[in-house]
C-alpha cells in the first residue's frame, strides 16, 4: 500500500469501497469527505483506486462486458494450455471442435499464477487497468498482460492499481501509443495470444496493427460504442470507418456485428490471415465481439462466400442477400475449390411484395456470428465462476445457443404488423405458424422481438395476410404498402396453432435474456475530461434554432442598448 500512497498520494485520504447490489453496482463515495477524495471500486476480484470520478473513466455498466471477456478468455486459455500439453504449439485447425476439451493440465491451471507457457496479453486501450487486473486475478494459465495506455494519468493509475492488487508478476503498464504498441508486436515470436480492443467509438484505426500482432490461433476482442453510425443513422460514416453501408432496419444491430466482423476480416485478408468468430454479442449501447485469427492463403479466398449485399425494400422493408462470391468444394483439401462469382441482382427493380424499390447495403458478414459448441461450453463455465451478471450471462448465452447460426439478420413481428397497420399478434403464434409451415425459427438475443427464420419472405408475408383476415383493419388504413401486401393472395395455408416447440427453453425458464436498462443516464459515458451532468445541462436546447435573450440583471442594459441600436439604424 506504500507504493499506491506514494503513486497517487493517498497517505491521509479516506477511502470508500463502491456499494454492491445483484442488480446494479452504483458508485458511492464518503460524502464527509472532500468532494475530490478517491475512492474505491470493486468488481470481480479487483479493486482499483480512483482519484475522483474526473481522473480516469470507469463505466458499470460494462461490468457484463468484462464478466463476459473473463470467462471467454479462461476457456481460451484452456485450450491454449491443452494444445502445448500435447505438444501442438501451432494450432492448425480451424474449429474449435477439433481441439482437445480437457487435460490434466488444464485442471491445474490456477488463477494469479504465472506459467512460462501461459497467455500473453494485451490490453491496448486500459484505462484504469481493471480489466487487466481481473485477467490477472480471475483467468488461469497466464505468463504476462501488458495494460497500456496513452495518457499519462491512466498510466499513473494503472501502475497503482497494480500495486494494490499485488500483480506485479503478471501485468505490465505501458504508456504508448495502442496501434504503435501493435505494430512493435508483428513478428512471429513476439506476438500476443489474446488482444483485447475496447475504445470510445470506433476500432477501425487499430484494427490494422490488431490483426497483425496476434499469434496464429489467437484471439482477438473487439468493442464498438458508435452505435448510432452502425445502425444505419449514417451510411456514408459508416462506410468510411467501417467499409460497409448500414442500413436502417429492426435488424440494425445484428446487422452492426456483421459490419464489424467483415470490417475485421477484410484487415486480416490483406495478410493472408482469416476469422472464424467465437461469440458475438450485441448489449446495452455497445456491441462485442470475439474472433481468432488464423493464417492461410487458400482460407482466405473463401471469404468472398462469406460477404453480401443486403438488398431492403424502401416499403416493406425485405431483406435479401447477395453475395460477393461463391465456394464449390470440389475436394477435400482447401486448395480444392472453384470460386464462381454470382448472377445478380438478387430482386428485381420493384419488390414483389409491394412494388417499391430497394436500397443496397453493406458487405456484412454472412457467416455464423459465433461456434455453438464453444457457446455451450461457455454456458456451463460460467457457473464455476462468481460473476456479478451471472443471471445475465446466462440468460443471453442460452438465447444465443438457440440462435438459427446460419441465418443471417432477422424480423421483428410488430413492425411487419405496423407496416400493413394491423394489430401485432403473439409470439408465439407466430413461432408456430412457421414451425407448421416445415421451416426453422429462432430468437435472435438483439432484439425481444425478433423472428430469425430460413422461411422466405413470402411465407411471413402469408402469415400476416391470414392474421389480418382474421383480424381485419379499416379499409382507410389500407394505403399504398399495406394494400399491395394485404391485396395479394396467399401461397400457402397458414396454422397457427400454437406449439409446444415454439416456446424455447430459455423463455420456459425465464432466464434473463433481454436486459433493461440498468442505470439512470446509462450509455457510453462521457470522456475522462468531461463531466456527465454538466455535459447534460449544456446539450438542453442546443437544437433550437432561436433562443431566448438572458434577461439577468447584469446584462439588461446591454440588451437595452443593443435596442436603441437598431432603432437608430
Amino acid at each position: 500500500m506504500d507504493n499506491l500512497a506514494k503513486d497517487i498520494n493517498l497517505a491521509n485520504t479516506p477511502l470508500k469501497i463502491n456499494a454492491e447490489s445483484q442488480e446494479k453496482r452504483v458508485l458511492c463515495v464518503d460524502k464527509t469527505a472532500e468532494s475530490d477524495a478517491p475512492f474505491i471500486i470493486k468488481e470481480g476480484a479487483a479493486e482499483i483506486v480512483v482519484l475522483s470520478s474526473k481522473n480516469v473513466f470507469y463505466n458499470p455498466v460494462q461490468e457484463f462486458n468484462r464478466d463476459l471477456s473473463v470467462a471467454v478468455l479462461t476457456l481460451f486459455s484452456e485450450d491454449h494450455n491443452n494444445n502445448i500439453s500435447i505438444g501442438r504449439r501451432k494450432q492448425t485447425d480451424k474449429t474449435l471442435e477439433e481441439q482437445p476439451k480437457n487435460c490434466d493440465l488444464a485442471k491445474t491451471l490456477i488463477a494469479g499464477v504465472k506459467y512460462e507457457n501461459g497467455l500473453n496479453i494485451l490490453e491496448a486501450l486500459s484505462a484504469s487497468g481493471l480489466r487487466s487486473i481481473r485477467y490477472a486475478k480471475e483467468v488461469p494459465g497466464l505468463n504476462s498482460i501488458v495494460a497500456n495506455d496513452i495518457s499519462e494519468a491512466a498510466v499513473t493509475s494503472i501502475r497503482a492499481n497494480i500495486a494494490h492488487n499485488d500483480v506485479n508478476h503478471l501485468v505490465t503498464a505501458s504508456h504508448s501509443d495502442a496501434v504503435l504498441v501493435m505494430y512493435q508486436h508483428r513478428r512471429y515470436q513476439d506476438r500476443f495470444h489474446a488482444v483485447d480492443l475496447d475504445p470510445y467509438g470506433c476500432p477501425s484505426h487499430f484494427l490494422d496493427a490488431a490483426v497483425q500482432c496476434v499469434s496464429d490461433g489467437g484471439i482477438l476482442l473487439v468493442t464498438c460504442t458508435d452505435m448510432a453510425v452502425l445502425c444505419g443513422n449514417t451510411p456514408e460514416t459508416c462506410y468510411s470507418k467501417y467499409g460497409s453501408i448500414s442500413l436502417k432496419n429492426k435488424a440494425c444491430h445484428e446487422m452492426a456485428l456483421r459490419i464489424l466482423l467483415q470490417c475485421i476480416e477484410s484487415h486480416a485478408n490483406r495478410y493472408s490471415r482469416y476469422i472464424v468468430p467465437l461469440l458475438s454479442v450485441s448489449a446495452d449501447f455497445y456491441i462485442r465481439v470475439f474472433v481468432k485469427i488464423y493464417t492461410s492463403a487458400a482460407i482466405c479466398k473463401e471469404s468472398i462466400s462469406k460477404l453480401s449485399y443486403v438488398y431492403q425494400c424502401v416499403g416493406c422493408e425485405t431483406m435479401t442477400l447477395q453475395p460477393l462470391g461463391l465456394c464449390n468444394k470440389i475436394g477435400p483439401k482447401p486448395s480444392q475449390t472453384k470460386f464462381v462469382l454470382p448472377h445478380g441482382p438478387p430482386v428485381d427493380v420493384l419488390c414483389q411484395h409491394c412494388g417499391h424499390k430497394h436500397r443496397i447495403g453493406g458487405p456484412i458478414w454472412s457467416g455464423p456470428l459465433h461456434d455453438t459448441d464453444f457457446v455451450v461450453r461457455l454456458s456451463t463455465h460460467i457457473h464455476t465462476s462468481t460473476f456479478g451478471t451471472l443471471r445475465r450471462m446466462e440468460g443471453v448465452l442460452a438465447v444465443i445457443s438457440e440462435e438459427l447460426n446460419d441465418v443471417p439478420l432477422y424480423y421483428t413481428m410488430d413492425r411487419l404488423c405496423s407496416i400493413v397497420r394491423c394489430q401485432t399478434m403473439s409470439i408465439l403464434s407466430v413461432r408456430s405458424a412457421v414451425l407448421n409451415a416445415g421451416y426453422r425459427v429462432s430468437y435472435s438475443h438483439a432484439n425481444r422481438m425478433s423472428i430469425k427464420t430460413d422461411a422466405p419472405m413470402y411465407v411471413l408475408w402469408d402469415i400476416v395476410r391470414y392474421w389480418e383476415s382474421q383480424n381485419p383493419i379499416k379499409m382507410e388504413r389500407r394505403q399504398n404498402v399495406s394494400e399491395a401486401i394485404l391485396s395479394k393472395k396467399q401461397t400457402i395455408k397458414v396454422d397457427m396453432t400454437v406449439r409446444e416447440d415454439a416456446n424455447p427453453e430459455s423463455r420456459q425458464l425465464k432466464l434473463v435474456r433481454f436486459q433493461e436498462n440498468p442505470l439512470r443516464y446509462w450509455g457510453p459515458g462521457t470522456s475522462v475530461q468531461e463531466n456527465k451532468e454538466e455535459k447534460r445541462i449544456a446539450n438542453q436546447g442546443k437544437k433550437k434554432k432561436k433562443r431566448k435573450p438572458d434577461l439577468s440583471p447584469d446584462k439588461q442594459e446591454t440588451f437595452k442598448i443593443s435596442k436603441q441600436d437598431d432603432k437608430d439604424m
